[in-house]
């Protein structure tokens, strides 16, 4: 159990000490439903993810919502939580688990109250969010355990800015045939590299024509499509008969998914493909917005995809709203500024 009478810092340095690498949630998920269970929540549970009410008795209800896994440590002291120089540093620090600890704290100032809330409040705490769908937001909303939420915030890095829209993910796999060789004598074969070789310069002439900014409503985002995999199986002084790209294109709210994947299809042979993954991009507008946004913050696209476009989709308006900056996101000096913290956490209390 925590103890969620503790400082933002202390809190999320707590959460950072708890291993909660993508997979390997369940410790973290525990502990969580515990807390709020000693805390005076009903905790409903799906795999590794907890979703627990606090009804005041209002007419509306926000979700407070993040995710509990990171991306695996580049180093095995990161998983080992420090504060100095006025931040809290180590593993998912900014991504998300400052978050985690802003929801915990909101939670015990009403507890104590010290908030007195305009809104019933769902807390949400998920699995799987660093890697492909279906994670626990998915499991959570097929299972109906997010039903009558008026509104989310994902309490993601961005800077303290609302982010009201998220490009969309689309991962395409590919697997590029050649005929195998002695290297010796090459001419006796087909490079299945050379092969990818030329679908990597088209790539990189799509995203010159694609990576332009682009608006909505004012706020600006671009498009950017990239290789990210490649990968071949032979030995080394075999022509290698098979080669394994992915190509990934994160696009705008502007493109339906299928536009998305004509442009790669554009550029590629179709026999080639073995798999497409696509997350849908999304935006929601000032509509479904502005009475929960109390206009205390500028707005933005994240440049990423986020679950905001999931919960959307479920018919649950939702934005991205936290702490730190996201471009700290997964690096091995992660960390979150304290005051940036403690800041965040006055603006979140105005929302709630």
């Amino acid at each position: 159990m925590l103890d969620i009478s503790k400082s933002l810092a202390d809190l999320t340095a707590d959460l950072i000490a708890i291993n909660s690498v993508i997979g390997n949630e369940k410790e973290i998920a525990d502990v969580l439903g515990d807390t709020l269970k000693k805390n005076g929540l009903t905790v409903e549970r799906v795999v590794n993810s907890v979703v627990a009410r606090l009804n005041s008795g209002k007419d509306k209800t926000i979700a407070l919502v993040g995710h509990l896994d990171t991306v695996p440590p580049s180093h095995p002291t990161q998983t080992q939580a420090k504060i100095e120089n006025g931040n809290v540093i180590g593993l998912g620090s900014c991504d998300m688990k400052c978050g985690i600890a802003c929801a915990l704290k909101i939670l015990h100032d009403v507890k104590k109250g010290a908030i007195n809330p305009s809104y019933n409040i769902v807390f949400v705490f998920y699995d799987g969010e660093e890697g492909p769908q279906p994670n626990g937001i998915t499991r959570l909303l097929a299972e109906n355990k997010l039903q009558n939420i008026d509104f989310a915030y994902i309490l993601e890095p961005t800077c303290s800015k609302y982010s009201v829209g998220c490009l969309g993910a689309m991962n395409v796999k590919l697997e590029i045939p050649g005929i195998s060789a002695h290297s010796a004598n090459p001419k006796e074969g087909k490079n299945a590299l050379s092969e990818a070789a030329k679908i990597i310069q088209k790539v990189e002439e799509l995203d010159k024509e694609l990576n332009k900014i682009q608006e909505i409503n004012g706020l600006p985002f671009y498009e950017t499509i990239n290789i990210t995999q490649l990968t071949t199986e032979n030995a080394s002084n075999i022509i290698p008969p098979k080669a394994n790209m992915t190509i990934n294109f994160r696009f705008s709210p502007n493109r339906t998914p299928d536009s998305a994947k004509e442009a790669v299809l554009s550029i590629i042979d179709k026999s080639w493909i073995k798999k497409i993954d696509c997350a849908d991009a999304c935006f929601v507008p000032d509509v479904q917005t502005d009475a929960f946004l109390k206009g205390l913050a500028e707005k933005e696209i994240m440049q990423a995809w986020t679950d905001i476009a999931q919960l959307s989709a479920a018919g649950i308006p939702a934005i991205n709203f936290g702490a730190s900056d996201i471009k700290l996101a997964h690096k091995p000096e992660e960390y979150v500024n304290i005051a940036d913290l403690e800041k965040f956490y006055e603006l979140l209390k105005r929302h709630i």
